[in-house]
């Protein structure tokens, strides 16, 4: 990646806080219904294990914010597995934790670039985009090494006019997308087949639409809207699997459907326009109280289905006619907020999690 992509931290700081106007995206207005008809009457859902974690009070991970050691999340029922502390993302960058509510990541195929969506707080849908060059954080300055906090500490000292010329070579490597709408922000993903970026822009709405954002200005280019239908409204979630199809899930209200089910979509996002299709078998027994994610992984092919303290996933090429057996679960010790799971092209896991926030580590999931 060459120098001249990654912004400074002085010119991040006048993109991100010099207001909040970005260029108008080119807007497409979709007619009819993007989602396909279907007969409620055969739907079905497996009846996958239960390991249903109910919402819980977030816990921090940390007794010191500039940790140089890792902590690990490891399952406790279901699938095993353990994810361990590999990237300390910052909390402070101008003011006091204004870094503190990451809703979503990107990490591309060979794991040295992460896209991070930021949002001024949970509750608002105004937030920025961080690029991150992890390869060179990683080998220069061994922030998932020798030098845990070397990140965190560069963006502190940034907030307190302290900067060290190390602190200046850190944030090289980091880039402060504007400040735009990202709806609550927990969808961004990358389509693997053609290294676009995009994200739900009104999730949970029956009026909704999918944007796509520049992987160099970090800013929305194209907006789609559409309407599923006018009884169905958008998730809040999002993921494409090498194949390029893109995908949601929701958790059903009850009626024609178990309540709590997870209901399960497919479809395409294309230049001008979106479809998708309702997955006629959904999962009888949900991860969590509220969806946070959806991942993939190209290494075993399978969807995952995040929330706080619980992970779901199938494998794609068994949507529709899945047995209980086939789907996997795992919940997981402690009090973190679940934000989302990416993996790289060798299987590699990177959970992000909050309070604070940062990436950890785990293999073959």
């Amino acid at each position: 990646m060459k120098k001249a992509v990654w912004l400074t931290a002085v010119a991040g700081a006048a993109l991100l806080f010099g207001g909040t106007s970005v260029a108008q995206a080119k807007t497409y207005n979709q007619k009819g219904n993007a989602l396909a008809s279907y007969n409620v009457k055969k739907y079905k859902t497996v009846n996958n294990k239960n390991l249903f974690v109910k919402r819980y009070s977030f816990k921090t991970s940390y007794s010191n914010i500039f940790q140089t050691t890792p902590t690990s999340l490891h399952s406790t029922k279901g699938k095993k597995a353990t994810f361990k502390s590999n990237v300390f993302l910052p909390v402070t960058y101008n003011r006091s934790a204004d870094w503190g509510n990451p809703q979503s990541e990107v990490i591309t195929k060979d794991g040295k670039t992460l896209y991070e969506l930021i949002t001024t707080s949970s509750q608002r849908s105004t937030g920025w985009i961080v690029k991150y060059n992890l390869g060179a954080l990683r080998s220069k300055y061994g922030i998932s090494t020798s030098h845990m906090d070397a990140l965190r500490r560069a963006t502190y000292d940034h907030a307190t006019k302290q900067l060290t010329s190390t602190d200046k070579a850190i944030l090289k490597n980091v880039k402060v997308g504007p400040k735009f709408n990202t709806g609550h922000g927990q969808s961004l993903s990358m389509n693997p087949k053609n290294g676009q970026l995009w994200f739900i822009g009104k999730p949970g709405a029956v009026k909704s639409n999918v944007q796509q954002v520049s992987t160099s200005s970090l800013k929305p280019t194209k907006k789609i809207n559409f309407t599923l239908k006018s009884t169905v409204a958008m998730g809040s979630n999002l993921t494409f699997d090498k194949k390029g199809n893109a995908y949601f899930f929701t958790y059903s209200n009850g009626g024609w459907a178990p309540k709590g089910a997870v209901k399960i979509y497919q479809g395409k996002i294309n230049s001008k326009s979106v479809k998708f299709h309702l997955v006629m078998q959904g999962l009888r027994n949900r991860p969590g109280t509220k969806p946070q994610a959806m991942g993939y992984n190209a290494k075993r092919n399978r969807l995952y289905f995040v929330s706080d303290g619980s992970i779901s996933s199938i494998p794609v090429s068994k949507l529709g006619h899945l047995k209980a057996s086939q789907v996997e679960a795992s919940k997981f010790s402690g009090s973190r907020e679940f934000e989302g799971l990416q993996f790289t092209s060798n299987g590699n896991g990177y959970l992000m999690s909050n309070k604070g926030a940062e990436l950890l580590k785990t293999s073959k999931y």
